[in-house]
């Protein structure tokens, strides 16, 4: 019972933490500097994974190959994050240095506006995998140490 109220406590602090961030306009910030959208996807698997964990937290019985399951799926989010940290570089550099006329300041303002966009995927890819994944270890780890008191 105790493991079921921290995983509701978690599950409210990502909640009142995604409301935080709506109210700020970040998912805006996120979608606009996000080309690849993959924090998005990260998101998605980060809240039906959340689901699941509490209702595995809340089932009577441990079942090693869920949580283990579970383990693997934040270790999915953060490798996700990692995706899209060099597929951001890799927006970052194809090209930026291609039409650059060092004369013209307009060629250089371009470049330097496709290198942000760039850089910016990878730092928000990169940010929301480290955050659902560790929040997801959390939660895991919740479990485990409810069921190792038990003696399961």
């Amino acid at each position: 019972m105790k493991a079921l109220l921290r995983w509701w406590l978690i599950f409210c602090m990502s909640i009142l933490a995604g409301g935080v961030a709506v109210y700020f306009d970040l998912h805006i910030d996120l979608y606009e500097g996000d080309q690849t959208k993959i924090s998005f996807l990260i998101l998605s698997v980060f809240i039906f994974t959340s689901a699941w964990i509490g209702w595995c937290t809340s089932k009577s019985e441990y079942q090693y190959q869920n949580i283990a399951t579970g383990w693997f799926i934040s270790e999915t989010c953060l490798a996700l994050g990692m995706i899209g940290t060099v597929t951001g570089f890799l927006l970052m550099l194809n090209g930026a240095f291609a039409d650059i006329d060092l004369a013209n300041t307009a060629t250089i303002q371009t470049a330097l506006s496709k290198m942000a966009l760039g850089m910016s995927t990878a730092l928000y890819t990169t940010l929301v995998g480290l955050i659902c994944s560790l929040t997801l270890k959390i939660q895991l780890v919740n479990v485990e140490n409810e069921n190792q008191a038990n003696g399961q």
